[in-house]
């Protein structure tokens, strides 16, 4: 991969490396001298981060609809040359083919590598069907990778298709959890998902017998190999296989010349990449329709939220799925993780009042929400999340350890200075009770306790 990443900001070491040196790049608000020990280490996270998309790329089964084939040929953000998502419904009847990328974003916890792959069609296209038709599409998997030295072992994966998520496992241990499992993983060479991209709509599933013959008898396959290979024709069962590379979500362009997504997310008017915060700007069919991962939500996939997937992805996994893999094994504290906008942590939670004296006392429960979801809710915390019955005023309750399974800080991405709710309130039948509530727009922590009416919270905030 002919790229490197910037260097993005990093709170704790920003406050101790010294601004305005000779040598020194800015970034993300942050100042790094090139030669730093912290800068040879973000190099050396990169080159680790590369390797492993590399080894886990998956192998795409894209099927293919001949009365439009080069409507479902993968390819990159700027194919046509520009990074203006409101051209690329048009441009795309300018070409013949268009070369092969597929993006990736990696992170990590003390126990696990998450990987994501996303794939971008410049349509989404039906023949007749106006409705399911838009400018630019856009979806995707991500990879749980437990460490155990070198790249890993595959315990899950997940993909999105339409809204949905869809559940995958790679080892014995994992079962359901507010999720049930769509299938197995197939792998191809031991550590390359096999994958299914539908036609015309691409959403993406796991492989199964779709993979064993391309439905309607057309169907290409794409292999990471490195290089953007540009298809020919799609005729035969999966027969033709293609070279696809690799552009990281945070690539700044220097090396390779593609930028990522991530890197571009804040670049939002009506002729940029995104006509609102994660949501690719288009025009036809429709304004704006394709989104992100940090815009994707299942809107019945139980206490997990928009953009989690990307975002807070080692929640993400240990909400929809359960077993042995995601409870000793599993750590939620993350080593790596550049894809985020928010950070939270609560602690403890204590009430002064139960507004339902003849029903007990309050039962209590946090609210947290960050205005201005692409994916619309704004909630990213919530009584499924956390709750704690018959709480009894005046007494401290810790949320990590009377939570089943313990979760460490939370993430989320939302735009710069977005401000964020958090409350307090009493469960009832009928209509909840608000104990309390603050509206944060800077990083505080309020690790001895806040104030907020009835009720009092011990938590760390931080927007980064």
């Amino acid at each position: 991969m002919r790229r490197r990443r910037s260097v993005t900001r990093q709170p704790a070491v920003c406050a101790r490396i010294a601004a305005a040196v000779i040598g020194a790049t800015a970034l993300g608000g942050c100042i790094v001298e090139t030669g730093s020990p912290y800068y040879s280490e973000r190099q050396t996270q990169n080159a680790r981060h590369d390797e492993l998309a590399r080894t886990w790329a998956p192998r795409f089964y894209q099927d293919i609809d001949d009365s439009y084939a080069l409507g479902d040929y993968l390819t990159k953000f700027n194919y046509d040359g520009d990074y203006n998502g409101k051209n690329n419904w048009e441009n795309l009847s300018r070409v013949a083919t268009v070369p092969a990328y597929v993006y990736y974003a990696v992170s990590e916890t003390e126990t696990h590598y998450f990987i994501h792959y996303a794939v971008f069609h410049p349509r989404d296209w039906h023949e007749w069907i106006g409705a399911e038709r838009h400018e630019n599409d856009l979806e995707g998997l991500s990879l749980a990778i437990r460490k155990n030295g070198g790249s890993g072992t595959l315990v899950a994966m997940e993909t999105m298709a339409h809204d949905q998520f869809y559940q995958y496992r790679a080892q014995a241990d994992v079962s359901p959890g507010s999720e049930t499992i769509d299938g197995e993983v197939s792998l191809y060479d031991g550590t390359h998902p096999r994958v299914f991209i539908q036609a015309k709509g691409h959403g993406m599933l796991g492989c199964d017998a779709r993979c064993d013959a391309g439905p309607g008898g057309n169907g290409i396959v794409y292999a990471y190999a490195g290089q953007a290979q540009s298809p020919q024709g799609a005729a035969g069962n999966f027969d033709q296989v293609y070279s696809y590379a690799l552009i990281a979500f945070d690539a700044d362009g220097r090396l390779g010349g593609d930028q990522g997504f991530w890197h571009r997310r804040h670049d939002i008017c009506d002729t940029c990449t995104f006509g609102s915060w994660g949501r690719l700007r288009g025009d036809n069919y429709g304004s704006d329709r394709a989104k992100l991962a940090w815009a994707w939500d299942d809107p019945d996939d139980g206490a997990v939220f928009a953009g989690a997937m990307l975002c807070d992805p080692a929640h993400f996994f240990s909400a929809h799925l359960g077993g042995r893999a995601f409870e000793d094994r599993f750590s939620q504290r993350y080593v790596t993780h550049e894809y985020q906008t928010h950070r939270f942590e609560l602690l403890a939670v204590q009430s002064s009042r139960a507004y339902d004296p003849w029903d007990g006392y309050a039962d209590t429960y946090v609210q947290i929400a960050a205005p201005d979801s692409p994916a619309g809710p704004s909630e990213v915390f919530d009584r499924a999340s956390w709750s704690m019955d018959e709480a009894l005023t005046g007494v401290w309750y810790d949320v990590e350890r009377s939570h089943a399974l313990p979760f460490g800080p939370r993430h989320f991405c939302r735009q710069r200075q977005s401000p964020t709710l958090f409350a307090v309130y009493d469960f009832d039948s009928t209509t909840d009770d608000l104990l309390g509530s603050v509206t944060l727009t800077d990083t505080v922590d309020h690790l001895d306790g806040v104030a907020l009416g009835d009720a009092e919270l011990r938590f760390s905030y931080e927007m980064l």
